[in-house]
């Protein structure tokens, strides 16, 4: 009753009140947002966009014989490859039948003899292998799965590349 008795006294409505509490919160509200928004214009032409270099296998990450690269669903960004803090990222896609254990003994032989460290090795619901070299990291996504067509078991490869 108080509250109704307050917005009888400015001879109001309570829905378009500023006079009530709730009011000045709205009023205040809508002040803060028409206030950061303004800012909000933008202030030069937008950075150019990063294309991705299709088919791009890099010379530092190797890949078992007898793999096929899926250029489907892999992709590469090389901008800023060869800048002073080197940023490559990119997912290659691999299919082959090979055993997981015989491809991870082999990739913690290879990817040091072009230059990665190995880091660890963890399995969820792949075997992830995870290598670095300055400040990229690289992990090697090891999973036998069916193939396109459900008849035999096949070995998906993943090489990421990126920043750590």
């Amino acid at each position: 009753m108080k509250n109704r008795e307050n917005h009888e006294s400015c001879g109001c409505r309570r829905w378009n009140c500023f006079a009530g509490m709730g009011g000045t919160v709205l009023l205040l509200t809508a002040t803060v947002v028409l206030l950061g928004t303004a800012g909000c214009v933008g202030t030069g032409a937008p950075a150019p966009s990063i294309e991705v270099v299709e088919n791009y296998q890099p010379d530092d990450i190797p890949v078992p014989q007898h793999f096929e690269f899926d250029e489907r669903i892999s992709w590469a960004y090389r901008k800023f490859e060869e800048a002073r803090i080197p940023m490559r990222s990119m997912e290659m896609v691999y299919w082959g039948d090979r055993p997981i254990a015989e491809l991870e003994s082999w990739y913690r032989d290879q990817m040091p003899r072009h230059g990665w460290s190995y880091e660890k090795t963890d399995q969820l619901r792949e075997t992830r292998l995870v290598f670095s070299k300055g400040p990229e990291s690289a992990e090697i996504l090891l999973k036998r799965t069916p193939d396109e067509n459900g008849r035999y078991y096949v070995t998906r490869l993943v090489a990421r590349v990126g920043v750590r």
